[in-house]
C-alpha cells in the first residue's frame, strides 16, 4: 500500500487500519448472527408459554429473516459500493436495535412474528460481514487475510458471549424487558464504530494516491466460471455447516450427555470457529485461497464422518472432537467469501459481488437447520443427515478444486 518506511505501513501499530479492524471485531460481535441467532433459542420458550405456538413455528421466523437477507443482500452490496459503508451501517444498526422491542411487543401472532423478522432481516444486512469485509479489504493488502480472520473472530466471540448476556438478563428481568435491554446494548456500538471508521483526511488522500481500485464489475464477475464455482461451494457448505449449529447440543444429548456436557460440546464448536477464522486468514496470506479452504472444509467432512461412525453412546471426548473438526470449516467459510472476491475479482465491485455470494450462503443457512431436523425426525437419529452433510462438504471441496490457483495479490510499491 505504501513503502516499508511509511507511517501507513500495515506492520506499524500506528496504522489507522488496525483501528478499523478493532471496530470490525466489535461490530461483528454485535451483528445479527450472535445477537439474534445466538439468543433466539433462549427466548423461544417464552413465546411458547405466552402464545402456545410450537417451537417449529417459532423457529420458522429465522427462515423469514434469512429469506429477506437473500433478497436484499445483492442490492445492499451495490449500495455499499456506491455510497460507502458508514452511510448504510449506522441506519442498519438502528434497525437491528429496534427489532428487539418489536419482537417483544408487536409479534402477537405468528403472521406478525414472521412480518417482524422478515423486515428485520431486510433492514440489517449492512450490519453483517459484507460491510466490514469491504472496509478491511480497502485498508489491508499485505495482511489482508489475517485482518479478515481477526475480524471474523468477532462473530465467534459474539456467539460465546451473547447467549450468556441474554441468559443473565432473562434471569433478572421479564423476557420482554430483556429483549429491549438487548436493543440498548446494540445501540452502544454504532457510535463507537462510526468514530473508528472515520478516515482522517490525510490518510484518505494518501490511500487514494497509492492504491488503484481495480477489478471486475459485478456483471463481468457473474459471467465468470470462478463466480459460479464459488457460489456453488458456498451454498453446499453452508447447508451442512449452518445446519449443524442448532443441533450440535441436541446431538450430544442424544448420545446420553448431560445438559452441562452438551453445552460444553457446543462451546467447543464455537471456540473452534474462532480458531478457524483466524487460521484461515493467516494461511491465506501465504498460500492459495482455494487450497486453504479445501483443507478446512475437508476437516469438517472428517468431523461429519466421525459423527456417523461413533456409537450410540459415544463419550464426551469423541463428541468434542466432532465439534472441533466441524467448527473449523464453519469458521473458514465466513473468511473465504471476502478472500475469494479480493483475489479473483478485485475491489472495484467488492460489496456488490459479496452481496450475491452472501445470498448463496443465506440460502444454504435457510435450508440447513430444517434439513437436519426433518431428517433426524424421519430417521430417528443424526446418522443419515451427517452422511448427507459429508457428501455436501465433499461436493464443495470438488467445486473449489476446479478454481484456478492464483498468486497472492501483488502489493503496490
Amino acid at each position: 500500500m505504501t513503502s516499508d518506511g511509511s507511517a501507513l505501513a500495515e506492520s506499524n501499530l500506528g496504522y489507522p487500519g488496525w483501528r478499523v479492524l478493532a471496530a470490525a471485531v466489535i461490530g461483528l460481535a454485535f451483528s445479527p448472527g450472535p445477537m439474534i441467532f445466538g439468543t433466539f433459542g433462549l427466548f423461544a420458550p417464552h413465546f411458547v408459554s405466552e402464545h402456545g405456538w410450537s417451537r417449529g413455528a417459532i423457529m420458522l421466523a429465522l427462515t423469514f429473516f434469512n429469506v429477506a437477507g437473500v433478497l436484499v443482500s445483492p442490492l445492499t452490496g451495490s449500495l455499499l459500493d456506491r455510497h460507502g459503508v458508514r452511510r448504510l451501517l449506522f441506519p442498519a444498526m438502528i434497525a437491528l436495535a429496534l427489532g428487539f422491542p418489536a419482537l417483544a411487543y408487536l409479534a402477537g401472532s405468528l403472521p406478525l412474528l414472521y412480518a417482524v423478522t422478515f423486515a428485520w432481516g431486510a433492514t440489517t444486512v449492512a450490519t453483517q460481514s459484507i460491510s466490514y469485509s469491504k472496509l478491511i479489504t480497502g485498508w489491508f493488502v499485505q495482511h489482508r487475510g489475517l485482518a479478515i480472520g481477526i475480524a471474523a473472530a468477532g462473530l465467534g466471540v459474539g456467539y460465546v458471549v451473547m447467549p450468556l448476556i441474554a441468559g443473565a438478563l432473562l434471569s433478572a428481568l421479564d423476557w420482554r424487558v430483556a429483549l429491549s435491554a438487548l436493543a440498548l446494548l446494540v445501540m452502544t456500538v454504532p457510535f463507537f464504530c462510526n468514530l473508528a471508521l472515520a478516515r482522517p483526511a490525510a490518510v484518505t488522500a494518501t490511500l487514494a494516491s497509492t492504491t488503484a481500485v481495480a477489478g471486475l464489475t459485478l456483471a463481468e464477475a457473474r459471467r465468470t466460471r470462478e463466480f459460479a464455482l464459488m457460489a456453488a461451494a458456498i451454498l453446499l457448505a453452508s447447508v451442512a455447516l449452518t445446519g449443524i449449529v442448532p443441533h450440535i447440543s441436541l446431538l450430544a444429548l442424544d448420545h446420553g450427555l448431560s445438559t452441562g456436557q452438551a453445552a460444553a460440546v457446543a462451546s467447543a464448536y464455537g471456540l473452534s470457529t474462532i480458531a478457524g477464522r483466524v487460521l484461515v486468514g493467516w494461511l491465506a496470506d501465504h498460500f492459495p485461497v482455494p487450497r486453504v479452504a479445501i483443507a478446512f472444509f475437508a476437516c469438517s467432512a472428517l468431523g461429519f464422518v466421525l459423527a456417523v461412525s461413533v456409537g450410540a453412546h459415544a463419550g464426551m471426548g469423541l463428541l468434542v472432537m466432532v465439534a472441533l473438526t466441524i467448527g473449523l470449516g464453519f469458521g473458514a467459510e465466513s473468511d473465504v467469501i471476502a478472500l475469494f472476491i479480493s483475489r479473483y475479482f478485485g475491489q472495484r465491485a467488492f460489496a456488490a459481488i459479496y452481496g450475491y455470494l452472501l445470498a448463496a450462503f443465506l440460502v444454504g443457512s435457510s435450508i440447513g437447520p430444517a434439513l437436519f431436523g426433518f431428517v433426524r425426525d424421519a430417521s430417528g437419529g443424526y446418522g443419515a443427515v451427517m452422511t448427507i452433510a459429508t457428501g455436501l462438504m465433499a461436493a464443495a471441496c470438488c467445486a473449489l478444486a476446479l478454481l484456478p490457483v492464483t498468486k497472492r495479490e501483488p502489493v503496490p510499491a
